[in-house]
């Protein structure tokens, strides 16, 4: 067999090695919340910590007060579709609320006040304790499956061809992209980006948009229902290329 027979034999593993895992990888199931990320008794131990640094801003009983309501439909609203590292990692770096250096806990408090959390939203416990190694991978999904749409109030960008105004003074986003989940408002981007085969109206628009008409454009906003079904609250509109693919 010749060096070059051998070379071609051995790239064709590699290739088929490749896509064998990554077809496992494929179809391998999601981790979620309903899984058991956390044990019950970390739970318990993070019901007193709650108690101690959390409960004088969101409630004892988590029904919010100064802060928001941390069960129930707050709690779907900001995280479902995230992972419960989002979760950990948000409450690590911003609870209690004004955290200082004196007043910041540790990271094994802080996994078990994500626990509490996960328990009182009634997700089920498991054999582990969660950790910043161990369960954070789970996302955070309704108990029937994820819609795989970004819940209503969420921050979000698309990017699709603006059209003109309509008669009710409302904007229309058309051949638009799924929406994204963005941190800041400032998360419009530049560029031409790819669209998708959605649209949305576009309310509240206080930006004046009719320069804009016929261009592709980013739109950063609150979703106002799932996926931006109902429209979206927009916070800022990006012109991203002149003209629309």
């Amino acid at each position: 067999m010749s060096a070059q027979h051998r070379g071609w034999i051995l790239a064709t593993a590699v290739v088929l090695y490749a896509a064998t895992v990554a077809t496992i990888a494929a179809q391998a199931p999601v981790r979620t919340v309903w899984d058991g990320v956390y044990s019950a008794t970390q739970a318990e131990r993070g019901r007193s910590q709650y108690a101690t640094s959390c409960a004088r801003c969101h409630g004892g009983s988590l029904e919010g007060g100064m802060g928001r309501s941390l069960v129930g439909t707050s709690f779907w609203n900001k995280w479902r579709e995230q992972s419960v590292g989002d979760l950990l990692d948000y409450v690590s770096k911003n609870m209690p609320m004004g955290q200082t250096s004196q007043t910041t806990l540790s990271a094994p408090v802080y996994a078990d006040i994500v626990a509490f959390l996960l328990n009182s939203n009634e997700l089920p416990a498991g054999p582990l304790d969660l950790s910043a190694t161990a369960g954070t991978d789970a996302h955070i999904v309704p108990k029937g499956g994820s819609t795989g749409e970004l819940p209503a109030t969420t921050l979000a960008r698309v990017v699709g061809c603006l059209g003109p105004q309509t008669t009710d003074r409302s904007w229309t986003l058309a051949k638009a992209s799924k929406p994204e989940r963005v941190k800041s408002i400032d998360g419009g981007g530049s560029g031409a980006a790819e669209g998708g085969d959605r649209q949305f109206v576009l309310k509240f628009v206080l930006q004046p948009l009719a320069p804009l008409v016929g261009q592709q454009v980013a739109v950063v906003g609150i979703l106002l229902g799932d996926g931006g079904a109902d429209g979206i609250n927009v916070s800022t509109v990006t012109a991203l290329a002149q003209k629309c693919p």
